[in-house]
């Protein structure tokens, strides 16, 4: 048998036992859903870092790193990596003082609005759907690679091992795992990133040698490959600097981040959880890109940039050192799948249905985790995939509808329950169908009518004229 199958079994197995006895913890709908509120900076940074990272980390930006575009890729990351403590400052930490158990009904009871709610929880449900096809599809084309199993394969088993884990623990488990994969896939980037550093003979000798390596021009210049994206190094910054903002605006209130704090044990925790996960995403960012380029001197030409460090790990690390990394992998992509499991669950018992009784409740949300999870994996099962421009669709989203409401319900008095019904609505609609329609269309817009650039102020303006 393959020796990396026997290792992401195990990994799968793992994860699923630790699942189910954290189950038996779980006492009660809070419990489930928001673990109890009272989680330390460890696990609420854990979860925070590894909800964020998955396979379109070591996958999506290590490829595009390998394929020359290092440096945008750090600047967006030199962007986004500070939306944890602007989120936790500015947002987080009222966010938890709100005392809801979902983003939904905060931004329902902020504005005193049903239908602002049941807008947040639709549009929040989509974008979670949208990152979870991502995730599957990540963690199905690494398991492929690596196991010799087909594709469909993999996606049916992945899927399997998130909604056991969803499914038995909930939110308090989700905590706890993400913690443990936020250490795996740690490790793994640090030791990784040695060896291949390493093999390619040495930090700092590689580094001066890739500044003028000729089989792809410009892949540690500050505007990147010019034949890659855009033409010019000042579009490609542009391009780097809006999409570090989208990501930014991820970090700082997307469902899957910003739920984290109500979890956290009290407000002290909030702030000092955000901290530290701006520090380990860079890290971990800088990290394998870094690794991406390294590999272009050691296997230039690859046909599928994305398997990069794939292949590194089973052909450049010392054999269980490369099935560390790959489990780290798989990590990273479980504990975000599992998260948005969670949540999607969570919004249609809380939000959606909105079953009064605690038991129903429970159960409702359970049966709603089993449900939903089949959905994707059927829907990653018949469509191919597309890890990068899925990820990329969801920030362009989050961005463009939530981050204005969310920023308004703190800091601005005038924002009314209309004009944050037609921001979030608009910048929603704007934003999902011209990225849609631009990917499906294969086209490359200029970057001044970039999808993000637009559905952003189309949603800052509705915002504006409905308060008004």
């Amino acid at each position: 048998m393959n020796i990396y199958l026997i290792g992401i079994a195990v990994t799968f197995i793992l994860y699923v036992v630790v699942g189910a006895l954290i189950s038996r913890s779980v006492k009660s709908a809070d419990d489930y859903y928001v673990a109890g509120r009272n989680a330390p900076t460890l696990l609420i940074t854990g979860s925070l870092v590894a909800s964020f990272i998955g396979v379109g980390l070591f996958m999506g930006d290590v490829g595009e790193s390998y394929s020359g575009f290092f440096a945008p890729i750090m600047v967006a990351v030199g962007c986004l990596s500070v939306g944890y403590i602007v989120g936790s400052t500015f947002f987080g930490r009222y966010l938890r003082r709100s005392g809801v158990s979902t983003i939904p009904q905060y931004f329902g009871k902020r504005f005193d609005s049903k239908p602002l709610q049941m807008l947040a929880t639709v549009t929040g449900v989509f974008i979670m759907l949208v990152y979870s096809l991502s995730c599957v599809q990540g963690m199905g084309t690494l398991m492929s690679a690596v196991t010799g199993l087909t594709y469909k394969a993999c996606v049916v088993i992945s899927c399997a091992a998130f909604i056991l884990i969803t499914l038995f623990s909930g939110a308090k488990g989700v905590l706890i795992t993400d913690t443990i994969m936020f250490g795996i896939f740690s490790i793994a980037a640090i030791l990784g990133a040695i060896f291949i550093a390493r093999a390619a003979g040495g930090w700092i000798p590689t580094v001066t040698e890739m500044a003028n390596y000729e089989t792809v021009p410009n892949i540690l210049s500050w505007h990147g490959n010019l034949d890659y994206y855009y033409p010019t190094g000042v579009e490609n910054m542009i391009w780097a600097v809006g999409y570090g903002i989208a990501w930014m605006a991820v970090l700082m209130v997307a469902p899957w981040q910003s739920s984290r704090y109500l979890m956290a044990k009290n407000e002290h925790t909030v702030i000092r959880s955000g901290i530290i996960a701006s520090t380990a995403v860079f890290t971990i960012e800088f990290l394998m890109c870094m690794a991406g380029v390294f590999v272009n001197k050691l296997n230039p030409g690859m046909e599928e940039p994305s398997k990069a460090l794939i292949w590194a790990s089973m052909n450049i690390m010392p054999q269980i050192l490369g099935i560390v990394v790959l489990s780290g992998v798989l990590a990273a992509g479980i504990s975000s799948a599992t998260t948005f499991l969670s949540l999607i669950g969570s919004n249609i018992a809380n939000d959606i249905l909105k079953v009064p009784d605690e038991k129903k409740r429970l159960l409702t949300g359970r049966m709603s985790v089993v449900i939903v999870g089949i959905i994707i994996c059927m829907l990653c099962v018949f469509n191919p995939p597309q890890i990068f421009w899925i990820t990329y669709l969801g920030a362009t989203i989050v961005s463009c509808s939530w981050l204005p409401v969310a920023i308004a319900s703190v800091w601005s008095k005038r924002v009314t329950k209309t004009g944050a019904f037609f921001g979030m609505l608009i910048g929603f609609v704007v934003s999902s169908i011209y990225k849609i329609y631009t990917v499906a269309n294969s086209l490359v817009v200029p970057i001044w009518i970039d999808p993000f650039f637009v559905g952003f102020f189309s949603g800052l303006i509705a915002l504006v004229i409905g308060s008004a």
